[in-house]
């Protein structure tokens, strides 16, 4: 069975933002991302040579593509959405802990949920209640 890690208030995590967090089960800790208002979560550990991954920048990647004048050319995608080594520079897409380039290696994600605080305390107490309202809800990692 998995163990929940409350990260913290999704109003502390604004787009763009990330954190590492540091569960029992996980010592080289969890990098917990916002892409684009979306939480996804992978294990802070490179798998090329172990680097602290999630300290790296997240940024985005270039790709090709055809200019007006039908040349080659290169052009900035996915800004945000991708995850680079501090070490070596691997690239890593932080929604699926994929390299950008052709590899089986991969980085562990985790999932995450995001709830509410009603929806919390239902869980404490272990008993249904009606939620009322939303005030800031809280990031959940399932270890």
């Amino acid at each position: 069975m998995a163990t929940r890690y409350v990260v913290g208030p999704v109003s502390s995590y604004p787009p763009g933002s990330s954190t590492i967090v540091y569960p029992d089960k996980v010592k080289s800790g969890i990098g917990v991302f916002n892409v684009g208002g979306e939480f996804y979560a992978l294990k802070n550990t490179c798998p090329h040579m172990g680097g602290p991954l999630c300290k790296g920048r997240v940024r985005g990647t270039t790709e090709a593509c055809a200019k007006d004048d039908e040349r080659l050319g290169i052009q900035w995608v996915r800004d945000g959405e991708i995850i680079a080594c501090p070490w070596h520079h691997w690239e890593f897409e932080i929604r699926t802990g994929r390299t950008i380039f052709s590899s089986r290696q991969r980085v562990r994600s985790y999932p995450v949920t995001v709830e509410a605080p009603e929806t919390m305390e239902r869980l404490k107490k272990g008993v249904e209640t009606v939620p009322v309202s939303v005030e800031d809800a809280q990031i959940i990692l399932e270890i």
